[in-house]
């Protein structure tokens, strides 16, 4: 059973962890659940990645990134904004994943100008060897401490509505 407990400052959820865990368990059971499942996950997904494209600011030209051992890579305007997404890593559960997709680890079949694989340059502020706080810098972290807890209203709200008969009336 799910447990609101609010202050001041914050909310907390408890209990949400036993809930997923035999929703989960439900999953293996019937399509049509593990399908709504994803589709709830995908909705909570979005309010991440809604801030993400909020708060990102595009560089003002396209980058051309030279690499010794292999081909050079164009880096185009806006390419950060695009790759960022929603997907499920592993098809036989109903996890979700948020944020930008990247080609680099594993084949996530993004396009070439859509690829997200310098978003942790982009998160350390990285800059050709030096560290340098840009308008780009911490910004994953930012918006992941953001929306934490808008997410976690908006997955239990919707796992309430869709999955009734696993929650006990508080």
């Amino acid at each position: 059973m799910a447990r609101f407990t609010t202050t001041t400052t914050r909310a907390e959820v408890r209990g949400l962890d036993n809930i997923m865990h035999n929703i989960q368990k439900a999953a293996q059971w019937s399509q049509r659940d593990s399908d709504a499942l994803i589709a709830i996950n995908k909705r909570v997904g979005e309010v991440y990645n809604n801030s993400l494209r909020a708060n990102i600011k595009d560089f003002d030209r396209d980058i051309l990134v030279q690499f010794a051992d292999r081909d050079s890579i164009l880096v185009k305007k806006g390419q950060l904004r695009r790759s960022i997404g929603v997907w499920q890593p592993d098809r036989t559960r109903t996890k979700m994943l948020a944020g930008p997709r990247t080609n680099n680890i594993g084949k996530r079949k993004t396009r070439k100008y859509s690829d997200g694989w310098y978003a942790h340059i982009v998160e350390g502020g990285d800059s050709f060897g030096r560290k340098k706080i840009t308008q780009n810098t911490g910004v994953f972290e930012n918006s992941m401490r953001a929306t934490q807890q808008r997410s976690r209203k908006l997955q239990e709200t919707l796992l309430r509505n869709r999955f009734k008969r696993y929650f006990k009336s508080t």
